[in-house]
């Protein structure tokens, strides 16, 4: 009888320390796997301004992996700012625009793991209509 007490005292043992074991392997892969997500992705952003130097809200940014097509896009606050986090790396065509200014478009991004590039677009001009426009308006 004393022989079936200390041998299931021994199993409960051995269950226990099993199941701390699984417990451990459990939280490892988690871990693991949200580092390994963590770092396979990164962000672009900046501040869009004229060829005069003035902040332009509302401009609306795309982004497109090259390789898949998969676009995400952000438009500028109010100090010209946007942010396009948690991108997967690799190639990207980044394109702006605005009613009234001419598109920005640049290519040749490569996002690599933990890149954060920052783009600023400081020659926004105005469509050739509005520039003319605006030279005359100028000039009386």
């Amino acid at each position: 009888m004393e022989r079936q007490v200390e041998d299931r005292q021994r199993r409960k043992g051995w269950i226990r320390f099993l199941k701390a074991i699984a417990a451990i392997v459990a939280v490892s892969f988690v871990l693991a796997r949200t580092q390994v997500m963590a770092q396979s992705t990164a962000q672009i952003s900046g501040v869009v301004t004229d060829q005069s130097g003035a902040i332009l809200p509302g401009v609306e940014v795309k982004v497109t992996q090259t390789d898949t097509g998969i676009t995400r896009s952000a438009v500028t606050n109010e100090t010209g700012l946007y942010i396009l986090p948690n991108l997967p790396i690799g190639p990207y065509r980044l394109e702006a625009a605005l009613p009234g200014f001419r598109s920005y478009v640049q290519t040749g991004i490569v996002l690599q793991v933990g890149s954060n590039p920052v783009l600023n677009m400081s020659k926004f001009r105005p469509t050739p209509r509005l520039w003319k426009h605006a030279t005359r308006a100028s000039a009386k």
